[in-house]
């Protein structure tokens, strides 16, 4: 069959061979990646994240008094508690205190759902009491659980990742349908329960392979080609199993303990067959787009899960038919996003269709450091980047997904590695199915589209020729378009950013006294370093608040040895304006740290704890000075370091981190008014740092997260999930034991 230029080869991957991982195991050579740190680093446990038990009773909770100063708070607490007990015919005891400041009590019979609320609201009714609440039992709910997660570096991996799992808080894809026009779908364990009915539009019974022509089956049954086939010198191919790839990069079933996960796993794959070998003719293409957009195709019957995402990793050298743009014009106005690959030709896309039609999302393929990927065409048509990986030296370096080990006809589910713009365009479908997923299901395409490029990063590695708006970023996309969460940052967000450039930075004393900036890249990573003071070796503590001058400009706190306290504003770019004292007396603190926002009025503050282990709140008043401390806490001696991260927890408001004797690191997220709600540990093991700071946002993913020093002077992120603590850790510096501050 010679190829006619109305039957559009997808052969994108320019790939002969992919790198295979079957279901149920490695394949043989499989190649192991190297530990993210070296082995002889002891690294504190990743903090295993948390969620409420689907527990059906419940005998224990916590009950906050008003005024917790009072002697008799013990007495207070159990008379509440029993009196709301006997209501219900049990009896109450109180157990012991928090501390953050709450009495845990027990019952001597669990209560059912029903009955502890009843518990709980007649408890809130006491006069005394402040707030009451189960004691909620917490299990584990790690990231991501799919065996081959960590090899999907496309998801997660700084620089050139699109931070997926930072948008997994908000969504992961449920409601929306996305069609995937492709050679079809094969069944395997990772997909078939994120895969709806779909249809296979080869009219064709001899291309399809299948006995007949259109049917309600888009089973791919291999696009194999023997030579010269395709066309004259045209080589033999195996089949590419492309459809299966791209879905499973799109909604593959995610933290189910198997394989891998799709960028949004809660979505919904419409599979249309429109590929067959040797490629797919336009009018088979055209009409699947329409079927796939909820439109009225002769001979078929009607679609009933329109699609709000229309994947469409295939194409030729061709301008924009008429066909191909009516089709999309339909599917755009039937309110699907049209996502297109660009081409893997190293050439100008503008010659590509059906990438260069209007209406579409045109995506052009990365590597893993980030850049334009050696084979994806470029240029002004296109929008977008996603990750599309680069083999050439590294195999794992591909995009890995859902596969057959068949080389002609479909044989055994598996996992491959396989490169291409095919694979970048699905990522772009995947975020676009959870930003549609977070507005409810319903999202103008070009709404989408301009919210997609709004929130893309600069490729990390760079790019020639044009990648359009930048790199997809998930975690962005979503964070932007949430109504409950400000584009800028928030007070309690704590701004980090020195140097004005958008991203959070590091400031680091070394042990000369000279202070270094260290600009992050919004990537987890570092831009050069530059020396920005001397002399500071006389401060015996270093603070960065945020904005405590109400100037929209990261400034830094500093005591000296004489317990003067001094404000330096920063000016925005790198540098100072005159500092000023704000204090004195700071030299019986032996903590000083600024949380960000911690009572909610807009302002940055500080927290400091005393020589007797009293934790003080200090208010800053916005023009850089304060309104009257109060004391938060005590016991707090036993912490052994405290930081504020910002809001860390991801509620709106800013929390505090401390460590304690045994090594343990805990949560205490602030309620938004200069208190705490109940602390939780986070993290274990974590005596073997020797700094721990919390610069902000450090990777650009949405989440606060933390730098961690150990004794051999090598520095980790940490990086935050949200309420469920950290997702992992991976080394970002050494030789930082010369660093005696870093804030």
């Amino acid at each position: 069959m010679v190829t006619t230029p109305a039957k559009q080869s997808l052969r994108f991957m320019g790939m002969a061979t992919a790198t295979l991982l079957l279901a149920g195991g490695l394949a043989g050579g499989f190649a192991v990646y190297p530990a993210l740190a070296d082995d002889g680093d002891i690294l504190p446990a990743a903090p295993q994240a948390l969620q409420p038990a689907a527990e059906v009773k419940t005998d224990q909770f916590i009950v906050g008094i008003k005024d917790n100063t009072v002697q008799a708070v013990k007495a207070a607490v159990e008379e509440a508690a029993g009196n709301a007990a006997s209501k219900l015919g049990v009896a109450a005891k109180g157990l012991r205190d928090t501390a953050a400041g709450g009495h845990v009590v027990k019952l001597d019979e669990p209560l059912s759902a029903v009955e502890a609320e009843q518990f709980v609201q007649s408890l809130r009714l006491d006069p005394d009491v402040a707030y009451a609440e189960p004691d909620t039992v917490m299990q584990i709910a790690a990231a991501p659980n799919d065996t081959y997660f960590n090899e999907q570096w496309n998801l997660w991996e700084s620089p050139g990742g699109i931070r997926a799992t930072g948008a997994w808080d908000y969504t992961r894809g449920e409601g929306v349908v996305v069609a995937v026009v492709d050679t079809g779908i094969t069944q395997h364990p990772d997909l078939d329960a994120n895969v709806l009915p779909g249809y296979d539009m080869i009219a064709n019974a001899a291309d399809a392979r299948d006995g007949n022509g259109r049917d309600p089956d888009p089973t791919d049954m291999g696009d194999w080609a023997p030579a010269d086939e395709c066309a004259v010198d045209s080589p033999a191919e195996k089949s590419s199993w492309h459809g299966t790839h791209v879905a499973g990069t799109i909604a593959a079933a995610g933290n189910n303990n198997r394989g891998v996960t799709g960028v949004a796993p809660g979505a919904k794959i419409l599979p249309v067959r429109a590929i067959s070998f040797c490629g797919g003719y336009t009018s088979d293409i055209a009409d699947s787009i329409v079927w796939a957009a909820g439109g009225v195709v002769a001979g078929v019957p009607v679609n009933p899960n329109p699609a709000k995402v229309i994947n469409l990793s295939i194409g030729g050298v061709s301008t924009c038919s008429a066909t191909y743009q009516n089709a999309i014009n339909f599917a755009h106005n039937a309110g699907a996003a049209v996502v297109v690959a660009v081409g893997n030709s190293n050439k100008p896309a503008a010659n590509f269709s059906p990438a260069n039609c209007e209406n579409v999302i045109a995506v052009g393929a990365s590597d893993r450091a980030g850049a334009r990927a050696y084979y994806s065409n470029y240029g002004s048509n296109v929008d977008l980047t996603a990750p599309g990986g680069d083999m050439r030296t590294d195999a794992l370096s591909g995009i890995l997904s859902t596969y057959n080990t068949g080389t002609t006809g479909k044989s055994e589910p598996a996992y491959a590695f396989v490169q291409g713009t095919s694979m970048a365009a699905p990522h772009v479908s995947g975020v676009a199915a959870l930003l549609i997923s977070a507005q409810g299901g319903s999202l103008a395409p070009a709404t989408v589209e301009q919210q997609l490029k709004d929130s893309a990063r600069p490729l990390p590695g760079g790019c020639t020729g044009g990648c359009g708006a930048g790199l997809v970023d998930a975690a962005a996309a979503l964070i932007a378009y949430d109504g409950n969460l400000p584009v800028a940052p928030s007070p309690a967000s704590k701004i980090t950013d020195f140097n004005g450039d958008g991203k959070a930075d590091v400031l680091a004393r070394d042990t000369a006294g000279a202070l270094w900036l260290y600009p992050g890249n919004g990537s987890g990573g570092w831009l050069a370093a530059r020396q920005i003071g001397s002399g500071w070796n006389v401060m015996t503590a270093i603070e960065a608040p945020g904005d405590f001058n109400g100037d929209g400009k990261a400034d830094v706190i500093a005591r000296d040895s004489k317990g003067a306290l001094w404000l330096y504003p920063g000016n925005g770019s790198g540098g100072w304006l005159a500092a000023r004292q704000i204090g004195s007396g700071w030299n019986v603190m032996s903590a000083i740290e600024a949380p960000g926002d911690f009572n909610g009025d807009g302002k940055a503050d500080v927290i400091a704890r005393d020589g007797n282990g009293v934790l003080w709140l200090y208010p800053g008043n916005g023009s850089g000075g304060w309104l009257a401390a109060k004391q938060i806490g005590w016991g707090w001696n036993v912490m052994t370091a405290i930081d504020g991260p910002g809001d860390f927890n991801g509620d709106g408001n800013a929390d505090v981190l401390a460590r304690n004797s045994s090594g343990g690191l805990l949560l205490y997220p602030g309620n938004g008014a200069g208190g705490w709600l109940a602390a939780k540990q986070i993290g274990w093991g974590w005596d073997v740092m020797t700094a721990i700071e919390g610069p902000g946002d450090f990777n650009g993913d949405g989440q606060m997260d933390v730098l961690a020093r150990n004794a051999s002077g090598n520095l980790f992120l940490y990086e935050g999930y949200g309420s469920n603590g950290f997702f992992r850790s991976y080394q970002v510096g050494s030789g930082w034991n010369i660093i005696n501050a870093i804030l």
